[in-house]
């Protein structure tokens, strides 16, 4: 079944940001993603999939507890070699995939959070008021599940474009793209659902998802997916988000 309103709904996800304070400064700054054990995401559009019932599952991150409800994939993220300026930031584990799927109800703060993020991007202030989405890790067609990759929850964020020329390598292709706009900001959340507890590993070790710009493929891959809400082949077609790893010094809430 194809899924156009799956772009659609996270462009609404990414539009509903706060507006941001502090662009962020030009890379290469900040922890790596070898400091931190995580690697960074290429993220592509999930443009056909099998649709299942809605999910109910109780999320608990730095910011808030909170039972929510799950809907459908909306982009299903690769783990990315990236190179800037002849620096080249590798693969941490060729396992470590990521389904990024739309939350039904939205999961608001009662008090807006303001925060620092920092990654080799630089650093940029961010002010989030509700979480969107949730990124699930997940198996790939025949390699072996996650080990140790938490789940994530994300908060919609603004703020001014990187505009950082990168060449980033995955398990499907070699582009060139240029780092543009912040879009999310995900924490590490633990997430219980039925009676199963998934417990964050990697407390310090948080993704900020930047659009990213580059002549646009209409290539499909199909691939199987397996992880806890679901077994699936997906079709995905124009990737859309790098997410970097990132930290997180706590301003206000």
């Amino acid at each position: 079944m194809i899924r156009p309103l799956a772009t659609y709904a996270l462009a609404l996800l990414i539009a509903a940001a706060p507006v941001a304070v502090n662009a962020a400064g030009k890379p290469p700054k900040g922890p790596g993603q070898t400091s931190l054990k995580l690697d960074h995401f290429w993220c592509y559009i999930v443009s056909s999939q099998t649709p299942q019932d809605s999910i109910e599952v109780t999320l608990e991150d730095q910011f808030q507890t909170t039972t929510v409800v799950v809907g459908e994939p909306l982009q299903f993220c690769n783990p990315v070699q990236k190179t800037i300026g002849g620096v080249v930031t590798q693969i941490v584990d060729l396992t470590d995939h990521l389904t990024m799927y739309n939350l039904l109800t939205a999961a608001p703060l009662s008090t807006a959070a303001t925060f620092t993020a920092t990654n080799q991007f630089g650093s940029t202030q961010f002010t989030v008021d509700k979480a969107t989405a949730i990124m699930v890790p997940t198996q790939k067609n025949t390699l072996a599940f996650p080990d140790g990759l938490d789940h994530y929850l994300c908060y919609p964020v603004s703020g001014a474009s990187v505009e950082q020329a990168a060449s980033l390598t995955d398990q499907f292709q070699t582009r060139d793209v240029i780092v543009a706009k912040p879009a999310l900001f995900c924490n590490p959340v633990q997430k219980t659902f039925g009676n199963t507890t998934s417990r964050i590993h990697n407390r310090a070790a948080h993704l900020t998802c930047y659009n990213t710009r580059l002549p646009q493929s209409t290539d499909q891959r199909t691939i199987d997916i397996l992880n806890q809400f679901e077994q699936d082949t997906y079709t995905v077609t124009t990737t859309q988000l790098l997410c970097a790893p990132s930290t997180k010094t706590l301003i206000s809430q």
